[in-house]
């Protein structure tokens, strides 16, 4: 699902001392996330790409009667492939990190991973970091709408709810069903 030289840059940037808080290193507004944390029933859910876990934090700590789990393949904590699925998948800008020739695979994981729901927010701006080789450290630079086809593709499921930002986050609800 990425590149082992991608990788490599991505393991480079997280483990950078000058960059903290970059890459899951602070907490983050989850947009509308919590609303639909009140109406899903959700006893598991795996924060997917969680970074350095300051997200995945707080998640467990707003959610503390939910299991809460991280995975990240360049942070050594988190790099264990999950083996179960999970009533909901999370991911908080995220995809726009992925190398634009394994999104579908990606997509396709998250999806199997997930047993009812999925929470997606993609930027659809530029980052302001870097990447060690000088990219811009979002390489998918999409519109709403490339990405609803890359959805209808990829992952199973109802797209119940989905919302541009002002900041160009780009968040979307889907609901699997559950008998399937």
């Amino acid at each position: 699902m990425f590149s082992l030289p991608y990788l490599q840059q991505l393991k480079d940037v997280h483990n950078d001392r000058t960059r903290r808080t970059g890459f899951g290193g602070k907490s983050k507004n989850l947009g509308r996330f919590p609303k639909f944390m009140k109406i899903w029933n959700v006893n598991s859910l795996l924060d997917y790409g969680c970074g350095k876990g300051h997200v995945l934090a707080q998640l467990k700590e707003t959610y503390p009667k939910v299991i809460i789990e991280g995975y990240d393949p360049a942070i050594d904590r988190y790099n264990t492939v999950p083996q179960t699925q999970y009533d909901c998948v999370f991911s908080n800008d995220v995809l726009e990190h992925i190398e634009p020739q394994y999104i579908g695979q990606v997509l396709e994981n998250i999806d199997s991973l997930s047993k009812k729901y999925i929470w997606l927010r993609i930027d659809t701006k530029p980052a302001r970091k870097k990447l060690p080789d000088g990219r811009n450290a979002h390489l998918i630079l999409e519109s709403p709408e490339w990405w609803m086809v890359q959805l209808g593709k990829h992952v199973s499921g109802e797209i119940v709810f989905n919302e541009l930002t002002r900041k160009g986050k780009f968040d979307v609800a889907i609901e699997k069903d559950a008998t399937g």
